[in-house]
């Protein structure tokens, strides 16, 4: 694929039509991962139903010339557990078949599904501002990795949680990930502490998005 010009990008609304070309770029940004390992169908469907969430949003790097090829987007949600709730209860429809087929063929990823789905409850911070959001994933194709097409994804993030009324973002880095660690510290995040999932420790990051609060650290 011949590379865009950075300048050329513009940042949309990531939609339901995204849906095939996130999961894609998500199981090429993080191989090995649980999300990637449930498989393209089930990924398909979790980036269709996301942006209908009313507590899940994110935003898609396209080429203008080329809208409909995604080249990199960034996920979240204003509240992690009540997406987790909404997803499980409303939701759940649409994930069950795909669901279902992988675990028949790989049966302990239920028991890392449950993990996922408990995580937010066991490892929320007492002294977590109200409300606070999560970055879920944020993805660039390899071409235009280290071009500033993240660091855009993020600003736009940032921007839209504050428009929102959401006080701080979090994110949870594998402990072994240096190379994301580098880049939200390098975006303003900080660090909080270490939990384990999936038997890893994980680095629990956050950025204070009022203004009044950031002065207060």
């Amino acid at each position: 694929m011949m590379r865009p010009p950075v300048e050329r990008l513009t940042l949309t609304s990531l939609t339901p039509q995204h849906a095939a070309d996130a999961a894609w770029l998500h199981t090429v940004g993080q191989p090995g991962s649980f999300l990637t390992a449930l498989g393209d169908e089930v990924l398909t469907v979790l980036y269709r139903v996301l942006p209908q969430s009313r507590v899940g949003f994110g935003f898609a790097a396209v080429d203008p010339l080329q809208p409909q090829k995604l080249l990199g987007f960034v996920s979240a949600t204003t509240g992690v557990a009540a997406l987790f709730l909404e997803m499980g209860l409303r939701r759940f429809p649409d994930f069950a078949p795909a669901l279902a087929r992988r675990f028949v063929q790989e049966p302990t990823l239920a028991l890392r599904a449950t993990e996922t789905v408990l995580y937010p409850f066991l490892h929320e911070t007492s002294d977590a501002p109200s409300p606070t959001g999560e970055l879920l994933s944020i993805m660039v194709r390899p071409e235009l990795r280290s071009l500033g097409v993240g660091g855009l994804l993020v600003a736009a993030l940032k921007a839209e949680c504050r428009r929102r009324g959401v006080a701080a973002l979090d994110v949870t880095v594998a402990a072994a990930n240096r190379g994301a660690q580098r880049f939200y510290v390098r975006h303003g995040f900080t660090y909080v502490q270490t939990f384990s999932l999936y038997g890893q420790p994980m680095h629990l990051y956050r950025t204070l998005l009022s203004e009044n609060q950031a002065a207060e650290r």
